[in-house]
Parts: structure tokens; C-alpha cells; sequence
């Protein structure tokens, strides 16, 4: 009996051994993968407003062509009727020492009530209009002569998307309220602009090559000068635009059209011009154009400044670092100057 109850025993220690065990080449390995998903925050915004960065931005804006509207800068035309309103003025001179802006609006239905002095086209306000695929508001415009393409024959050239108050509409009017010549009264009224566009048939979404601007999530610092008060002469024979910063808002303000004016970001674009004399009324005219070259400039914001590039490549703007890296602005609106580098255009920061 204990033979048999030593050979029970002998045999269950083998089993237990070897019997029970998977064969070798079927043993696996556990092995455990901690994967770990990491969360980013982007530095920079991402929706909302294309010209500013502001998240409120109407839904019905987005992905639509913006509008640029030619404005008067005449002595008598300020204060101009809702120049705290557009996204980005751009500003330089037209001829005789007189500048014309160019406000930008993202969303055409946010234009105001009344907007103006309307003024007429020049091929430079044209041209920057088409960076922005913008369809373009202006009262008349410059005629082509002795070397001179006009206002006229840039949008007609460039196949450009006008609304022209010389033809009239519910659209423009005149201003009764100010004692000044007619030139400085014509006005836009920014509630019928839908309407007119769509009477017209023009194309509403924006082409995705054309310019667009990146924003920082929190106010930043461009660079590591200070910038507190800033000079922009567009040529030597106009005014110089002038800002101070303010370190409360982070703004910068000018009161040189007649009323307290702010930017978040000024951006100057230094570029060659050419001037060109033609006949005007028995006498003659000199007007500027701008070349679109491309070259240096400034980005001025939160009181410091750097140096920045920029071209136009494919009817698209283009601004970058000195070093020719992507740069990003500051949430809100912008003020955009073109400087002569060849007819005595000057910049100064301190």
C-alpha cells in the first residue's frame, strides 16, 4: 500500500512540474503600454474675428469677404463719421502732400450707420484692397493720363468688385449738419451695404489664399525696445501721424483726426513710391503711387517695437520677423501705414 500511495504521490509532483506548464514556444509575455496623451493649449487664437483675433465675431461673417472703404483725411472731413469703428485703417499719401485711408471691415454688416467722408480711388488703396479679396467702396476716382493708370483703370484692370457712389443708390448720401464744400460731406450708410452687394451679384465668400493675420491668445510684448511714442511721416511732404501709448488700455491713441482714435497693433510698411505729374484742370497734378515691393517695416505694440519684413506674394500680404519667421499680432485693431523709403518717408519710436 505505501508503494502504491509513494508512486500516487511521485506522480502528481511531475504533473505539478511539468504537466501543467504550457509548452515553450506557447509561453507569452504580459507586457503593460502606459500611453500618455498630453494637452496643449495653442499660444494662438484660432476662430473669431480675421483681422482683429476677437472671439465675437458674427457667424454669418466668417468665411465672407470683407469690405474696404476709401476715406477722406481733409482738414474739414475730420472728425471722420465712425473712424473708431473699422478693424484696420491703412493710410498714406494719394498726391500733394494729402493722405486717404482705406478702412477694412471684417464683417460688412457691422459697418455703422454713417461712415465718411467718402473719397475717391487711387490705384494704391485699390490694389491693397485685393490682398483681402475686400470688395471696395469709394465715391468716384482717378482718371488714367501721361503715364498715370487711374483709379478706374486699376479695379477695372485688377477685376475688382466696386461699389462706386458716383452712380448713386441708397447706399451714399450727403451730410446737411457740417458747413463744408460737398467733396467732405458724401457718406456711406453701412445698413444698406447687404443689400447692395447682393443686388449687385458679387461673389460673398472669401478666397482662402488671400490675407490673414495670426493672433496672440495673451497680450504679449514684439519685441524688446520700448515704444511709447511713435511718428509716422508718409512722405516728406505730408504730416506726421502721431500715437502715444497708453499703459492703462495697452492702446495706442492719436487725436490727430479730431477725436480720440486707438490701436492695438501699428504696423508700418516701408515701401518705394513713384510720383507721376499730369495734367489737371488747366494746370497739373502729382500723384503717388506705392510700389508693392516689399522690404522693411515695423510691428509696434503693447509699448515695444521690432523690426518685421514684408512682401506681396500671389495678391497676398505677407509679414514676418527680421529673420523671416511667422509673427503674431496682438488681439485688436490695427493701423497700418505705408512709409516712402524714396520720397523722404520717416519713422520715429522712442
Amino acid at each position: 500500500m505505501k508503494k502504491y500511495i509513494s508512486l500516487i504521490l511521485a506522480v502528481i509532483l511531475v504533473l505539478t512540474l511539468f504537466g501543467c506548464s504550457k509548452p515553450e514556444e506557447e509561453t507569452t509575455t504580459a507586457t503593460t503600454t502606459t500611453t500618455t496623451t498630453e494637452t496643449t493649449t495653442s499660444p494662438f487664437v484660432t476662430g473669431g474675428n480675421p483681422l482683429t483675433g476677437q472671439k465675437k465675431f458674427a457667424k454669418s461673417a466668417k468665411g465672407k469677404r470683407p469690405v474696404a472703404i476709401v476715406v477722406e483725411n481733409a482738414e474739414p472731413a475730420r472728425p471722420q463719421w465712425g473712424i473708431e469703428t473699422p478693424d484696420i485703417i491703412v493710410e498714406g499719401e494719394v498726391e500733394g502732400g494729402i493722405s486717404r485711408m482705406l478702412w477694412i471691415y471684417a464683417d460688412y454688416k457691422s459697418v455703422p450707420e454713417k461712415v465718411g467722408p467718402l473719397r475717391s480711388a487711387r490705384p494704391s488703396y485699390v490694389r491693397f484692397s485685393t490682398l483681402f479679396d475686400a470688395i471696395f467702396i469709394h465715391w468716384g476716382g482717378s482718371h488714367s493720363k501721361a503715364g498715370y493708370e487711374g483709379g478706374y483703370s486699376t479695379i477695372k484692370r485688377l477685376k475688382v468688385d466696386d461699389i462706386d457712389g458716383i452712380n448713386g443708390g441708397s447706399l451714399f448720401g450727403r451730410d446737411q449738419t457740417r458747413g463744408t464744400s460737398l467733396e467732405h460731406r458724401g457718406i456711406l450708410y453701412g445698413n444698406n451695404i447687404s443689400d447692395t452687394i447682393k443686388n449687385k451679384g458679387f461673389r460673398v465668400k472669401q478666397k482662402k489664399d488671400k490675407t490673414s493675420f495670426t493672433f496672440n491668445v495673451k497680450n504679449k510684448k514684439v519685441g524688446k525696445d520700448a515704444a511709447n511714442n511713435v511718428g509716422v511721416t508718409f512722405s516728406s511732404r505730408t504730416n506726421t501721424r502721431t500715437f502715444t501709448y497708453n499703459s492703462k488700455d495697452l492702446k495706442y491713441h492719436t487725436n490727430d483726426w479730431q477725436t480720440d482714435v486707438k490701436f492695438k497693433n501699428l504696423i508700418v510698411l516701408q515701401d518705394s513710391s513713384t510720383y507721376i505729374t499730369t495734367p489737371y484742370k488747366g494746370g497739373s497734378t502729382t500723384y503717388l503711387n506705392y510700389d508693392y515691393k516689399g522690404g522693411e517695416g515695423y510691428l509696434i505694440s503693447m509699448g515695444s517695437y521690432t523690426k518685421i519684413k514684408w512682401d506681396v506674394a500671389g495678391d497676398k500680404l505677407n509679414i514676418r520677423s527680421a529673420d523671416g519667421k511667422d509673427i503674431a499680432f496682438n488681439i485688436g485693431k490695427s493701423y497700418i501705414a505705408f512709409s516712402s523709403t524714396n520720397n523722404g518717408g520717416n519713422v520715429a519710436i522712442s
